[in-house]
């Protein structure tokens, strides 16, 4: 009986570790700083710089906070299941009300290049445990890969929003979640093994997902705050 046996698979061939964030899982972050990303048709999206155990990262284009839908104020309405995510972080953070973004740099360009963002400074340098849900599907004859953010809750003690408001039982929703720490999602007729073939392989149909992104840099750099932009106005 042999001790062990050679493997070829590309994924058993890979050298190095990585803390970028790529797979469904529980991670512990600090929020360097949310930004707010918004369409041509005024719907606004929040970003978040991270850092992971020293990688400096992005995770794109997932809590969008409002629709592109106007009200009769000409205002753009409130994204319910975006704004429930954004909420916990306000919650866990312990903050009443958050400015208008302002204008900061981020190394978050290609190669850490600064790139200038609209940043909600009320929200940055924040402790949290972050869940991630990887989803996947086909569109414009291309797979596409996302990160989800679930939930987020207390570094200190894993607590939710709901057990900090109610002030007990905190860390309890934590542990019964942990069930789903390797669920992803597959939609558009994509499988498991069909996306595992894709990412070994580089994902070469579609290079970079664009929801997907991350960035790295060496250091954090506080962000250079200039000027404010109203959040939500037309």
């Amino acid at each position: 009986m042999a001790f062990a046996k050679k493997s070829v698979d590309k994924k058993d061939l890979k050298q190095g570790g990585s803390n970028y964030i790529s797979g469904s899982g529980f991670y512990p972050v600090n929020i360097i700083a949310p930004f707010v990303t918004t369409n041509d048709k005024g719907s606004d999206v929040v970003d978040f710089f991270v850092d992971h155990l020293d990688q400096l990262q992005v995770v794109y284009g997932n809590v969008r906070v409002t629709n592109n839908q106007k009200d009769e104020n000409g205002y753009n309405v409130a994204n319910e299941i975006g704004m429930k995510i954004f909420n916990q972080l306000l919650v866990i953070g312990d903050i009443e009300e958050v400015s208008d973004p302002v204008e900061s740099n981020l190394p978050i360009g290609k190669d850490a290049k600064e790139k200038t963002v609209a940043v909600l400074e009320d929200m940055a340098d924040m402790e949290v445990i972050m869940r991630v849900q990887m989803e996947y599907g086909f569109y414009n004859n291309k797979i596409t890969e996302k990160k989800v953010i679930k939930a987020f809750y207390r570094a200190s003690d894993n607590a939710t929003a709901e057990e900090i408001v109610n002030d007990e039982k905190f860390g309890e929703t934590f542990e019964k979640e942990q069930k789903y720490a390797e669920t992803v999602t597959y939609k558009d007729n994509m499988t498991a093994e069909g996306i595992q073939e894709w990412i070994d392989g580089g994902r070469k149909e579609t290079g970079s997902s664009a929801s997907a992104g991350s960035a790295s840099a060496t250091n954090t750099k506080k962000p250079t705050f200039g000027v404010k932009r109203k959040f939500g106005a037309k």
